[in-house]
């Protein structure tokens, strides 16, 4: 199933707000007819209340569901030894194609999207965040994607290590699972953090996001992998 759709906001959006909320919101770019809202200067969208039928999935701390050490020696990562441009999740290493600093709108979206048609993994995030988006196929069972749920590799308690072309390393720990359908994309939020903005510009916190999608559950069903970092 295609991920064309994955995190371009829904059309209307600025409709579901009141009109003197929607007035003081500068619209900075759109796609069709969806908008990238922009609030002050970290991409924040100011109130769940805003939305209708707003689901706000609580972040769960790392120390909730982790016991061993954090140890982050290096803040730009460690040479470990693995592959440039990976994305290792319980041993398993998966290529990527890194688009950091893609905005998700405009020729950055559709730069994305081919990505994805090729059956790529790609890296998207900025301000902390490690984003990750691939295909699951059910039927060809040839997404790049596949391996996380067909070997039972993703779930809370995974160890994901994203390396980048220089061979730097950053290990992080699965913390949540998140699923949702992608007609309510529009209406999550991780804490106060809209999720559609935060997979591409973060939230100033060192995370991993892994999203996928699972049509042949639920048609639309999106799951979502979220981490810290532990090393």
């Amino acid at each position: 199933m295609s991920l064309l759709f994955i995190f371009s906001l829904l059309a209307g959006l600025l409709n579901m707000m009141p009109p003197s909320v929607s007035e003081t919101i500068e619209p900075i770019a759109e796609l069709a007819t969806y908008s990238y809202l922009h609030w002050n200067d970290v991409y924040r969208f100011p109130d769940p209340s805003l939305i209708e039928g707003a689901v706000i999935h609580q972040p769960i701390p790392l120390e909730n569901v982790y016991q061993g050490e954090v140890n982050i020696k290096y803040p730009v990562g460690e040479a470990r030894g693995f592959e440039p441009n990976t994305l290792v999740v319980n041993g398993h290493p998966f290529y990527y194609t890194d688009l950091k600093g893609n905005r998700g709108y405009g020729e950055d979206f559709e730069t994305l999207n081919e990505a994805l048609g090729r059956n790529e993994a790609v890296r998207v995030g900025k301000r902390g965040i490690e984003t990750f988006f691939g295909h699951y196929y059910n039927l060809s069972d040839n997404g790049v994607f596949n391996p996380l749920h067909d070997q039972d590799l993703l779930h809370i308690g995974s160890e994901v290590i994203v390396t980048n072309e220089e061979g730097l390393s950053k290990g992080y720990y699965i913390t949540q699972t998140i699923e949702f359908l992608h007609a309510n994309q529009g209406q999550q939020f991780y804490g106060d953090y809209y999720m559609p903005q935060m997979a591409y510009n973060g939230t100033g916190e060192e995370l991993v996001y892994i999203q996928y999608c699972r049509w042949d559950i639920e048609l639309g069903l999106l799951i979502t992998n979220i981490g810290h970092r532990i090393w």
